[in-house]
């Protein structure tokens, strides 16, 4: 990464550092929009909801009429249409004049006031008080992860408390894997085995190493195995995905900086991420860092290197896995990889390689999941609406496992199955490689007995 300017954010993480930001939207991006409609029939808030103030175009349109100081973005009906928005990008994939609807949204919620009170403690908890420090990501994946040893998740599904309980449904049906409370941090770095092919950093996200761990230990391992050097910097911190979502821009962009950072200091030829929303966000660090020329170049040579690791895997040219999985498994395309990153082929392209898996296609599996970053806290009904439908879909499939390429929609999908009364897991298409690859964690128990 020698080609690339090195800085230093080390003083990212201080809001009295935060960067001057831009008053004013990109006029271009916004009137990119032709107001056609072909996106609205792959819009799930329009499909749900009916109204035109709810679809990409209505919400083109608005974000128009803002910018030129028709309505005011602190208007209550701007605010709602703004959030109620899942950012899922499928409108993008309609588009057929490339609107990038994704950015535009983001800059447009970097203006407006949040929605409503809820909206506000998930930013003051999660997104300000939570993401951002390391120190406390530890602290609370340990509480985690001994509430699961300890039985929480089946008292509470027991006693039925988990329903008066605010997010009660995500305690009490988290998803199935093979976590330890006292799981070893991954190494900084694994070796290649064999001739080795590449040296790559890995992000290891911040809830995605907090509650899958296992999963970020399986993807080192398929990398390793197939004669990477992977690198997972100590001083990596959360990438800003969430907090960009949701219009946290400042925080977003301290936490781009420090992102790159830490990589440039790893001295990697390529940055792989298993987290599809994180990915894409990374992809597009060049609009994190827009406040000055020299940060949006960085920001712009950095998210070249970066790559899905199912994409990477793909690319690089895969050495078959040893063990067979003899299951039926679906895959579920994660929006942030389909729609965001236009990731479609390589993780279906890897579940192939698995010996003894069967691979089925999924009915709208384009379709989001509800998730949609925090989307499921703030707007907890219509995300419901989404997941009955993905709900629907996977028992129709037959499928005996879920796979994609999301922590959130695995929380999701998980916590919606098993309300559904189904025992089909779902997890990471690295998990399922990994665990090919020979990695000695306890799956779930459906592939336990697979690989057996």
């Amino acid at each position: 990464m020698a080609d690339t300017p090195a800085l230093d954010y080390k003083h990212q993480l201080d809001r009295t550092a935060a960067p001057s930001w831009p008053e004013e939207m990109d006029m271009d991006l916004v009137r990119d929009c032709i107001h056609c409609g072909l996106c609205l029939p792959k819009c799930p808030t329009f499909r749900a909801l009916g109204h035109e103030g709810d679809s990409p175009r209505g919400r083109m349109w608005q974000i128009k009429e803002a910018s030129l100081g028709m309505v005011a973005f602190d208007d209550p009906r701007f605010r709602t249409h703004v959030y109620q928005c899942f950012n899922c990008r499928a409108c993008e994939t309609a588009c057929p004049s490339g609107v990038q609807f994704g950015a535009v949204m983001e800059l447009a919620r970097a203006r407006t006031p949040p929605q409503n009170r809820r909206d506000r403690l998930v930013r003051a908890i999660l997104l300000r008080g939570l993401l951002p420090h390391p120190a406390r990501l530890r602290a609370a994946g340990t509480l985690y992860r001994a509430a699961e040893a300890l039985g929480l998740p089946a008292a509470l599904r027991a006693s039925r408390a988990w329903r008066a309980m605010p997010l009660g449904k995500f305690a009490a049906f988290p998803p199935p894997g093979d976590r330890s409370p006292r799981e070893a941090p991954l190494p900084q770095v694994t070796p290649a085995r064999g001739e080795r092919r590449a040296r790559v950093g890995l992000l290891l996200g911040c809830i995605q190493d907090q509650m899958f761990h296992g999963t970020n230990r399986r993807t080192a391992l398929a990398l390793s195995a197939n004669g990477c050097e992977v690198v997972a910097p100590r001083d990596q911190v959360c990438c800003g995905a969430l907090p960009s979502h949701a219009g946290e821009a400042r925080l977003a962009a301290r936490l781009a900086g420090s992102t790159v950072s830490a990589f440039e200091r790893a001295q990697v030829e390529a940055v792989v991420v298993n987290a599809a929303g994180c990915g894409s966000n990374m992809k597009e660090y060049d609009l994190q860092l827009r406040q000055d020329p020299t940060s949006r170049a960085t920001g712009e040579a950095f998210s070249r290197r970066v790559r899905d690791a199912t994409e990477f895997l793909d690319g690089l040219g895969l050495r078959p896995p040893p063990r067979a999985i003899r299951l039926r498994v679906t895959y579920q395309d994660p929006c942030h990889l389909l729609h965001g990153q236009r990731i479609s082929r390589p993780p279906r392209n890897l579940l192939r390689t698995i010996p003894g898996l069967e691979l089925v296609e999924l009915a709208e599996s384009d379709w989001c999941c509800g998730s949609a970053g925090v989307y499921n806290l703030t707007h907890p009904e219509i995300a419901e609406e989404a997941l009955g439908w993905k709900v629907d879909r996977i028992l129709e499939s037959g499928a005996q496992v879920v796979a994609t390429a999301n922590p959130g929609c695995i929380v999701q999908i998980a916590m919606g199955l098993q309300r559904a009364g189904s025992r089909i897991p779902v997890v990471h298409v690295l998990d399922l490689l990994g665990w090919a690859y020979g990695d000695p964690g306890r799956p779930p128990q459906a592939i336990r007995r697979a690989l057996a």
